[in-house]
């Protein structure tokens, strides 16, 4: 699909007199689109990314937010992503829900290339978002005090299930990562979340 920038008519908001941005991963529906409602809703000024760049456009249509399409495994359209925000100021948020289950095979019949698939969109995107991203929350921390980084992983990531292996793991995988950022970001004024829903 075509990557890239879509806008729609946006309504700038302000807390406390200052514009604050979010950017949420996996936008084009279900929790990451009920993300971007609430966010809107709330008064945040949100850039949406997801692959799916016509889900993405009905869903900025509807919120004033902002569609950036991307696929998150790829590294060319995370530098791009980076890019394009750091022309347009800092972010104060980031929600990473992008993400997502294949099969479900018992561990002796696994396919290693699905379950290369689900580390690549539950871990290595994560890890590639946080890299190029991490700057401008730095940006957004200066400005306004400090950034949050939410991460959206699973009950599964804690708790195992038959036919689940290959997911339990990306899972657990995406939610170490947040557990490292604790340790290494200790001091600077980044808030690190974990939510973990079950089956939705």
């Amino acid at each position: 699909g075509t990557r890239g920038v879509t806008v729609a008519p946006r309504v700038t908001a302000t807390v406390e007199g200052m514009t604050r941005r979010a950017v949420v991963t996996g936008a084009s529906s279900g929790i990451g689109a009920a993300t971007v409602r609430a966010l809107r809703t709330s008064g945040w000024d949100v850039v949406g990314v997801a692959r799916r760049a016509d889900r993405l456009a009905e869903l900025a249509e509807a919120t004033g937010a902002e569609a950036f399409a991307a696929d998150l495994t790829r590294q060319e359209d995370v530098d791009a992503l980076a890019q394009h925000l750091e022309g347009s100021g800092p972010i104060h948020a980031l929600v990473q829900v992008a993400g997502g289950a294949k099969v479900t095979d018992r561990v002796e019949d696994g396919d290693p290339d699905d379950w290369t698939w689900m580390f690549e969109v539950n871990v290595l995107a994560t890890q590639r978002v946080v890299a190029a991203l991490l700057p401008l929350l730095r940006r957004g921390a200066a400005e306004d005090g400090h950034a949050d980084t939410v991460f959206l992983t699973s009950t599964a990531a804690q708790t195992a299930y038959q036919g689940g292996a290959g997911y339990n793991a990306a899972k657990a995988g995406q939610g170490m990562i947040a557990k490292v950022l604790r340790l290494e970001l200790n001091g600077e004024p980044i808030r690190i979340s974990e939510v973990a829903p079950g089956m939705v």
